[in-house]
């Protein structure tokens, strides 16, 4: 840090980072990341869920089982799939937070 309160991230970002401006650029990072790591399993379930929605109406089973069931497993086969994935995402943002960058 110089005496003016700039901080200095490896070169990363084009520029200086002000200590003012630091915790905020920290606060979109992690958002960012959570919101990459979440994405794919927020999309199966939309996606199960408009078809499960689909059949029911064409059905007329009412049922909410019938509609929690398919979501959990492609959720969980989905999380299960994409582990090593979302780990890694958060491994990298991680090391990258306590080196003191912006991911």
């Amino acid at each position: 840090m110089d005496p003016r309160g700039r901080v200095d991230l490896g070169g990363r970002g084009g520029g200086d980072l002000t200590m003012e401006s630091a915790p905020i650029d920290l606060v979109q990072s992690a958002l960012v990341t959570a919101l990459v790591v979440a994405t794919p399993i927020l999309l199966v379930a939309l996606v199960v869920g408009l078809i499960t929605a689909l059949l029911q109406a064409a059905t007329q089973v009412q049922d909410q089982a019938v509609s929690a069931v398919p979501k959990l497993l492609a959720c969980g086969l989905t999380l299960v799939a994409l582990a090593g994935w979302m780990v890694s995402k958060l491994v990298t943002f991680a090391q990258a937070m306590f080196a003191g960058g912006v991911y």
